[in-house]
Order: structure tokens, then C-alpha cells, then sequence
């Protein structure tokens, strides 16, 4: 897995939409873990990313569909 935070270049933002919904379980998950929200997306769209390098785009989105 790659490094979340490297020194060498600028983390960049931009605006992310969620759902009420997952808005709550993220701050819920946040909470319980002790673990800031922003590394758990960083964790989490790593995660997504590689996986569909891995098995490809229409495999993901059929197992997340499900």
C-alpha cells in the first residue's frame, strides 16, 4: 500500500458531497476509531482506486451495486 501522507508534495483538497447518511457513519467511524476522517477517506479512496486497477472498473461497481 502506498504512503498516505508524503512530505515531498502538497495535499490537495476539493469538495466531497456525502449523504447524510454516510456523512453520520463516517463521524460515527471516525469517533470510535480515533482515526480523522480525512485519513479515512485518504484510506478509503486509495482502497477503491486500487481495486479497480486490480479487477477493473465494472467489477467493482457490480460488487458494490449488490
Amino acid at each position: 500500500m502506498h504512503q498516505l501522507n508524503t512530505l515531498a508534495t502538497p495535499n490537495i483538497q476539493f469538495p466531497l458531497r456525502l449523504s447524510h447518511d454516510l456523512s453520520n457513519r463516517l463521524n460515527q467511524t471516525a469517533k470510535s476509531t480515533r482515526i480523522p476522517k480525512t485519513t479515512l477517506g485518504r484510506i478509503a479512496i486509495q482502497t477503491l482506486l486500487d481495486e479497480i486497477e486490480e479487477k477493473g472498473i465494472t467489477t467493482v461497481l457490480q460488487g458494490v451495486s449488490e
